[in-house]
């Protein structure tokens, strides 16, 4: 859940998530029985068919403006009655005062879904547009293949420069992911967001690097006991990566601390006055900080099993204050919770390695296998543990 290594974090703008950390869910109601249907139908090598996503864009507008790249029709989305055709290449509205049915969609006249390009308010986006009224305002949705939503995902999800078989891995990564959680956002009309909160999704902003990582893994989608795995991912896990119960509670046995080829990646170091700390936490005056200290892979009392902080003690003057690793990671906008902490000259001072939740694939640990010749299979096999690689389409 990867904004590419120095993007800021962004919130999602649709939704606020069960889950502490955006972008990655723990376990949902999943369509995996209709995906799953849908893979026992034989699959070949020219195989067309694939999955349509439906993707947040805007929300909350009173009109928005669109292009199409190819002749398109504007149809009824309840009755799929065509309401009119649309012209390739030339500017149109669609107003809330004007619009009559409660939902259209955009697509191509001729052409197939993946064929097609809508420009969304100056914008462009694969696939075509559904446009639904709520209370007194639209809701616009690009409706776009899997396969090509995925061409706006994994280059800003993962660095395109890597070596192609970790974007492979990542491109497999987010493909599951896609999938295991559709109908995340039921509840407003679309599957997911194109924010970090789902994936961060840019539109028609392909490379043609990932391009081919997409393409060499077309359909592939990794099943864990004949399900749809969650497949979380972060930036660098500094050295092992995390149990995922350590971090959103619930235990999958696929999701487990594994260790990386470099240990210490991703160096950081954060201070702040012990005022300041003292107030965003609860304390008068800090005497000192209680934490052991950082052995990546050695748990202790207060640390998990990768060496994360599970919790830290601030003792105060007039009282001790017992605080999390992820609260104090939320807190104080840390990269990650693999850190030690110390208070020292009216400071406190946060050391820590890597970025991200830790749990799943690192990116760059997923890097640093390609570059040692691991395949993306072999990569996706050691951070899902256990897991079965299907092609579903």
């Amino acid at each position: 859940m990867f904004k590419k290594f120095f993007a800021s974090f962004a919130a999602a703008i649709f939704f606020v998530s069960a889950v502490p950390t955006p972008g990655f869910s723990a376990e949902k109601k999943s369509p995996d029985k209709k995906v799953e249907k849908n893979a026992e139908k034989k699959v070949t090598k020219k195989s067309v068919w694939q999955p349509e996503i439906r993707i947040g864009i805007l929300s909350g507008v009173t009109a928005v403006n669109l292009q199409l790249s190819a002749p398109g029709i504007m149809v009824d989305a309840k009755t799929q009655k065509t309401i009119k055709k649309i012209p390739a290449g030339k500017n149109f509205a669609v107003d809330f005062a004007a619009m009559k049915p409660d939902s259209v969609e955009i697509r191509g006249e001729k052409i197939p879904l993946k064929d097609l390009q809508t420009t969304i308010n100056g914008k462009k986006y694969f696939g075509g547009v559904r446009v639904n009224k709520t209370t007194g305002t639209l809701t616009i949705i690009n409706l776009a293949p899997v396969e090509e939503y995925l061409r706006g995902v994994v280059p800003e999800e993962m660095i395109p420069t890597f070596e192609i078989e970790a974007l492979k891995a990542q491109a497999v990564a987010a493909r599951t992911f896609t999938l295991k959680n559709r109908k995340r956002h039921a509840s407003e009309g679309f599957d997911l967001c194109k924010n970090t909160h789902c994936q961060t999704y840019e539109g028609a902003v392909s490379n043609s690097t990932t391009d081919k990582a997409i393409s060499e893994t077309r359909g592939e989608v990794i099943f864990f006991a004949g399900k749809i795995a969650d497949t979380n991912f972060h930036t660098d896990s500094g050295g092992m990566t995390e149990n995922v119960v350590d971090v959103w509670g619930t235990h999958l046995p696929y999701l487990k601390a594994v260790p990386e080829l470099k240990t210490k990646t991703n160096a950081w170091t954060k201070n702040f006055p012990a005022t300041e700390f003292a107030k965003k936490i609860g304390v008068d005056e800090i005497k000192s900080v209680k934490l052991s200290k950082l052995e990546i892979g050695k748990s202790a009392a207060d640390r998990t099993a990768s060496g994360r902080v599970k919790f830290a003690q601030i003792v105060g003057k007039k009282k001790t204050v017992k605080i999390s690793g992820i609260d104090l990671r939320s807190k104080f906008s840390l990269p990650g919770t693999l850190f030690d902490m110390k208070f020292e000259k009216g400071e406190i001072v946060f050391e820590g390695f890597g970025s991200g939740h830790g749990v799943g694939m690192s990116q760059y640990g997923a890097n640093d296998f390609a570059k040692a010749g691991k395949t993306y299979k072999e990569i996706l096999a050691h951070y899902y543990t256990g897991t079965e690689l299907k092609k579903l389409y």
